[in-house]
C-alpha cells in the first residue's frame, strides 16, 4: 500500500526551486538560490528528496520529479515559474466562456452555470499560489 508524501519548510523550498527551473542543477546552484548555509546542507535536502521520489540524480545534478502519490503534484512548473495546475485549467475555461460569449451570445443564465465553476477554479488555484508564494520566500 502506497502512502501519501508531504515535505515541507526548507525541503519543500528545495523541491519548488528544481521545479521552477526544470533542469538539472548542481548542489552549489541551489544552495544559492535556497539561501542555505552550506552546500552540505543542500546536498542533504537534494539527497532527501530524491530518497522520497521527489527528484533523481543525474551525473552530479539533481532534476524534479513529479511524485504521483504526493500533494505536491498539484503544482508545476510553467514558463519559469511555479503555478497550481488548477491556474492553466481556469485560463483555459475562462477563455472558453469569453469566446463563447462572444461568438454565440448565450442567455445570461448559461453563461451563469458555465462561471461559477470557472470561479472556483480561480479561488482555489489563486489559494494554492498564495501558498506556494509563502513557501518559497520562508
Amino acid at each position: 500500500m502506497k502512502h501519501t508524501v508531504a515535505i515541507s519548510g526548507r525541503l519543500a523550498r528545495v523541491y519548488f526551486i528544481l521545479l521552477k527551473h526544470g533542469r538539472p542543477m548542481g548542489v552549489r546552484e541551489v544552495q544559492r538560490l535556497a539561501g542555505l548555509s552550506s552546500s552540505g546542507s543542500a546536498k542533504y535536502y537534494l539527497d532527501r528528496l530524491v530518497e522520497l521520489g521527489f527528484a533523481e540524480k543525474q551525473g552530479g545534478e539533481y532534476v524534479a520529479k513529479v511524485n504521483k502519490d504526493s500533494l505536491m503534484s498539484v503544482y508545476i512548473g510553467l514558463l519559469g515559474s511555479v503555478v497550481p495546475r488548477l491556474i492553466p485549467y481556469a485560463t483555459f475555461s475562462t477563455t472558453l466562456i469569453i469566446v463563447y460569449y462572444l461568438l454565440a451570445r448565450p442567455p445570461v443564465d448559461l453563461l451563469l452555470v458555465a462561471t461559477v465553476p470557472t470561479a472556483f477554479l480561480w479561488i482555489e488555484g489563486l489559494r494554492l499560489a498564495k501558498l506556494i508564494r509563502k513557501h518559497i520566500s520562508e
